[in-house]
């Protein structure tokens, strides 16, 4: 019995600390308010414009502030993939945000949009990001937030493609032209439009690597259009542009 009433006070005595420590945690976290909302890994935003979605007052109870809430809010900018919100104790949140990173601008009969390399559209990062690439003769009506398909995504692909494959070429792309079932390209080395066709794009971004390198300055511009549809050759053209044919000369590629 002895044992009994040894092990029952035991048992009181653990639930009065674990009860002591709890209430002096809760007025601790109690005690524990928001001096800063500190960002990181912003690119197109200013940590200003995450702060002001965030929308937290300084001197709010830290403890009763919504992470999820928090992390939603700054999620309905378009520019933002994620964000993460941790409590940085004892004073601060964190923000860390996953921008959407716009690759290209696409000029639609409406507006310039911008979109990202998994095709969703974007608003025109202004000021920020003026060396894009341009997609061209675009006939979709496009909304913030759509996801591009069809032979608006080839070309989105095409960009994401010759980025992967360095910044000079990727630098090179200053245009890229929706045309039937083709995508044809203009490049600043050269005013040549440069016939993409779609699909295979590492195969025919190293055709127009090796163009450029090659040809385009070399000053020997005797022709009217370059064509990369074809497997281990470039196709030069001597007749004004035709996606469907190609008339002229080849240049093999020597590799």
């Amino acid at each position: 019995m002895k044992k009994i009433e040894k092990t029952y006070l035991n048992f009181t005595i653990v639930i009065s600390v674990l009860a002591a420590l709890y209430l002096i945690s809760q007025n601790w976290k109690n005690q524990l308010v928001l001096e800063k909302v500190k960002v990181y890994d912003t690119h197109i935003l200013t940590n200003n414009e995450v702060r002001a979605l965030a929308a937290v007052q300084k001197g709010s109870p830290l403890f009763q502030l919504s992470l999820s809430e928090i992390s939603k809010r700054v999620e309905q900018n378009p520019f933002v993939q994620t964000a993460i919100v941790v409590r940085a104790l004892p004073y601060d949140l964190t923000i860390t945000v996953h921008e959407r990173n716009p690759i290209a601008l696409i000029a639609t009969s409406g507006a310039v949009l911008s979109v990202d390399d998994k095709g969703v559209v974007l608003p025109l990062p202004l000021e920020r990001k003026n060396d894009l690439p341009v997609i061209t003769n675009v006939q979709n009506q496009l909304q913030i937030g759509d996801t591009v398909k069809g032979d608006l995504m080839q070309a989105v692909k095409f960009i994401d493609d010759a980025q992967k494959l360095g910044s000079t070429l990727s630098a090179s792309i200053a245009e890229v032209r929706l045309s039937g079932d083709n995508l044809v390209a203009y490049t600043t080395a050269s005013s040549l439009p440069v016939i993409i066709g779609k699909d295979n794009f590492d195969r025919k971004l190293l055709y127009l690597q090796e163009f450029l390198s090659k040809v385009a300055n070399s000053g020997s511009l005797d022709y009217n259009y370059v064509d990369l549809r074809f497997n281990g050759q470039i196709v030069v053209g001597t007749q004004p542009v035709s996606p469907k044919a190609s008339q002229g000369g080849k240049v093999n590629r020597g590799m």
